[in-house]
C-alpha cells in the first residue's frame, strides 16, 4: 500500500511539473513587451495598412493586456479605437480575444493546480519515502517536458502552419479564429508574430525543465557521494 501511494505522488508530481514551467513561461511572455521586443526585430514585417509603429504597439499593448486573466478584459478592445477614430476591433475579434482570455486563465488555474500538487505532493512523498524519491520525480517530470517540448519544436520547425492550424483547431470553434489580412489582429499579430512567440514559450519551457534535471542531476550525484 505504501508503495502505491508513494508511486501514486511521484507521478502526481511528473504531471505537475509541466503545468507549472508552461505557466511561468505565459506569466513572463503576456506582458507588452512581447510586442515591442518582436516590432524592434530586423525584418519583423510592417503594418501594410498605414499603422506606424507607436500606434501598432500600443493596440498590441491593448491586445495582450485583454487577455490576462485580471484586469478589464475585452473592454479594452471595446475601447480601443484607431488614429482616425474608428473602432480598433470588430465584435468578431473580440469575441475571438474572449476565447483566447479564456483560454488563459485555464492555463493559470492548471499552473496554480499544478503548483499546489507539486508543493503537496512533495511534502507527502518526503515523508513516505525520502528527498531521493521527490528529486526523482521532479527528474521524470522535467525530463518528459523536454521530451515532449522536442517533439513540438520539431514540429513548429517542420510545419508551423499545420501546428498553429492545429493548436487553434483544439481549442478554438471552426475558424472563429481566422481573419483577413485587414483585420486588426492580423495587423498586429501577424504569422511571424506566433512563430517567434511559439520559439519563445518552447525556449522558457525548455530551459526550466532543463535547470530543474541538471540541478537534481547534481542532487542525486551528491547523495551517491
Amino acid at each position: 500500500m505504501r508503495r502505491t501511494v508513494a508511486a501514486g505522488l511521484g507521478w502526481a508530481i511528473v504531471a505537475a511539473v509541466p503545468a507549472i514551467v508552461v505557466g511561468n513561461a505565459l506569466w513572463v511572455l503576456l506582458n507588452p513587451w512581447l510586442a515591442d521586443a518582436q516590432y524592434a526585430l530586423p525584418g519583423f514585417p510592417d503594418d501594410s495598412y498605414g499603422l506606424d509603429r507607436e500606434q501598432r504597439s500600443e493596440l498590441a499593448a491593448i491586445g495582450i493586456r485583454s487577455i490576462r486573466p485580471l484586469g478589464d478584459g475585452v473592454q479594452l478592445l471595446r475601447d480601443a479605437r484607431l488614429p482616425n477614430g474608428t473602432p480598433a476591433f470588430q465584435a468578431r475579434e473580440i469575441r475571438h480575444m474572449a476565447d483566447v482570455r479564456d483560454l488563459v486563465a485555464g492555463f493559470a488555474v492548471a499552473w496554480a493546480v499544478g503548483l499546489a500538487l507539486a508543493l503537496a505532493g512533495a511534502a507527502a512523498l518526503l515523508r513516505l519515502e525520502g528527498p531521493r524519491a521527490v528529486r526523482a520525480a521532479f527528474a521524470r517530470g522535467a525530463l518528459a517536458t523536454l521530451a515532449v517540448m522536442a517533439l513540438l519544436a520539431v514540429f513548429m520547425v517542420v510545419a508551423f502552419g499545420a501546428f498553429f492550424a492545429s493548436f487553434h483547431g483544439l481549442f478554438f470553434e471552426g475558424d472563429s479564429w481566422r481573419f483577413s489580412d485587414t483585420a486588426t489582429l492580423r495587423r498586429l499579430y501577424p504569422d511571424s508574430f506566433w512563430a517567434i512567440a511559439a520559439a519563445a514559450l518552447a525556449a522558457l519551457v525548455a530551459a526550466q525543465a532543463a535547470v530543474v534535471a541538471l540541478a537534481l542531476r547534481r542532487g542525486r550525484r551528491s547523495d551517491r557521494a
